[in-house]
């Protein structure tokens, strides 16, 4: 019994070395686990705010298209006639719907005033770096000089020119 009384002696020490390691490994996984999820619900978190940002650009801003192609002479300085642009469509982006419903009240008027801008160009005008730039800038003061009662009217944000307008 004596061999007994030394087994069991012996047996309670290796359960309780066996039960530490156990607890020590229990409480790194935890650690481990609380820091992976710590890290987790702060890239939730980033995601969340990137996702409401989103949101926010994605909403849709209010747009009117002049469908009609626009297909104008253009001046001639040097007395050669024979140019000419093609603009298959004009996108404008307002401010809001009340822009929208008075942009598309004055469509007739608002085409007229694009029209005869774009017949003011000459070919060197429009051959110039940064003219697509400077006629954007240029239709959407006409515009919003067209729309306007007291000549302050900022409700064309943006004129949309297509990327296939053609100068020849």
């Amino acid at each position: 019994m004596a061999k007994d009384g030394n087994m069991e002696a012996a047996m309670p020490a290796a359960p309780n070395k066996n039960m530490l390691m156990i607890v020590i490994a229990i409480v790194v996984a935890v650690a481990i686990g609380a820091g992976a999820a710590m890290m987790m619900g702060g890239g939730k978190k980033k995601h969340k705010k990137a996702d409401a940002e989103e949101m926010d650009d994605s909403v849709p801003v209010p747009t009117v298209v002049f469908k009609d192609e626009f297909i104008v002479n253009l001046m001639s300085s040097d007395g050669v006639g024979g140019h000419f642009m093609r603009v298959p469509k004009v996108e404008l982006e307002v401010s809001g719907e009340s822009a929208a419903a008075k942009v598309e009240a004055n469509k007739a008027k608002i085409s007229d005033r694009i029209s005869s801008t774009l017949r003011s160009k000459t070919m060197e005008d429009m051959l110039k770096p940064g003219s697509d730039k400077e006629l954007k800038d240029e239709l959407r003061k006409v515009i919003n000089e067209t729309l306007s009662k007291d000549g302050d009217y900022r409700g064309v944000k943006e004129v949309i020119l297509p990327g296939s307008f053609i100068v020849q």
